[in-house]
């Protein structure tokens, strides 16, 4: 991992899967993607979880890692303070940063909003994560895995924080409910994307393309934070192939599921033409509201 920051916004990138000069950053900066020059510093925190550590101590006292004080060559360079880091340090063992890569724009023009025709997306911070956001209809647009890492927060937030007594009930829903089923397409690759109930039991549905990203409808973030800090995850029946419902990146698999869910609202669209086909045929020979009863009551 080859890490780069933003000079503005300090967004990290990693170079090393995306060799190219220069990195055209979400908020707008274009900076040389240069990594730099490593330099050794003291180990003063846990390369896994970033808490500080006592002393000579050998395993970190928060979360039993391992402490390693001599770091090989090829570990990842601290973007901000230039200290080496062991192979698959997750924090900066001298100032404790932590390593979040966002995903890299393959493409240089903005996004548009997948709801919004023509709406062109402007990028907003999340909990310490880049997002694209519709300013018309507040929809957001979570890029590559960022999606699980939100949940990710919103579930260590669950972990380390004390049980609310604030409210004796479930939260009141934020978001619309989606009473048509509409398949959008992805602001990357132009693709139908899945739709997908999250944890398979929330009732938030999400549009999800399994190489680009989720696109979350207006509010549908705070309903999703609320299932997840209500334990609702933890509630998911076991088993399941994923409990947040999100299925594997799987190009071919992805096409077949949505080609079979495409043919279930087209046969349910038949069968409701066909229903008023037969209603109305039947209106023909009624003179009035009372005929109608009539037949509804036989």
């Amino acid at each position: 991992m080859k890490l780069v920051s933003c000079p503005n916004c300090h967004a990290q990138y990693d170079v090393s899967r995306f060799p190219t000069e220069t990195v055209a950053c979400r908020c707008g900066t274009t900076f040389p993607a240069q990594p730099p020059a490593p330099r050794d510093s003291a180990v003063r925190r846990c390369a896994s979880c970033g808490a500080l550590l006592r002393g000579a101590e050998q395993t970190c006292s928060y979360c039993q890692a391992e402490v390693v004080r001599q770091p090989q060559p090829t570990g990842p360079v601290c973007p901000e303070c230039y200290a080496r880091n062991p192979e698959g340090a997750r924090h900066c063992t001298a100032c404790g940063l932590a390593f979040l890569p966002q995903p890299m724009r393959t493409r240089a023009e903005a996004l548009t909003c997948p709801v919004c025709a023509g709406i062109v997306m402007a990028s907003r911070n999340v909990g310490g994560l880049w997002l694209d956001e519709c300013p018309q209809c507040l929809g957001l647009w979570a890029p590559g895995d960022v999606m699980d890492r939100l949940v990710d927060k919103v579930e260590e937030k669950r972990r380390t924080s004390p049980p609310s007594t604030s409210s004796s009930g479930p939260r009141e829903r934020q978001s619309a409910w989606q009473e048509e089923v509409v398949y959008r397409h992805c602001p990357e690759c132009r693709g139908a994307m899945q739709r997908k109930n999250f944890g398979t039991r929330s009732g938030v549905v999400v549009d999800w393309c399994g190489s680009h990203g989720t696109w979350l409808d207006a509010h549908e973030m705070e309903d999703i934070a609320s299932f997840v800090l209500a334990g609702g995850l933890d509630r998911t029946t076991a088993g399941t192939e994923n409990a947040r419902g999100v299925l594997p990146a799987d190009p071919s698999r992805t096409a077949a599921i949505l080609a079979a869910e495409q043919l279930v609202v087209d046969e349910r669209a038949r069968s409701r033409e066909r229903e008023r086909a037969v209603l109305f045929g039947t209106m023909r020979g009624w003179k009035g509201i009372g005929d109608l009863f009539e037949h509804l009551l036989k």
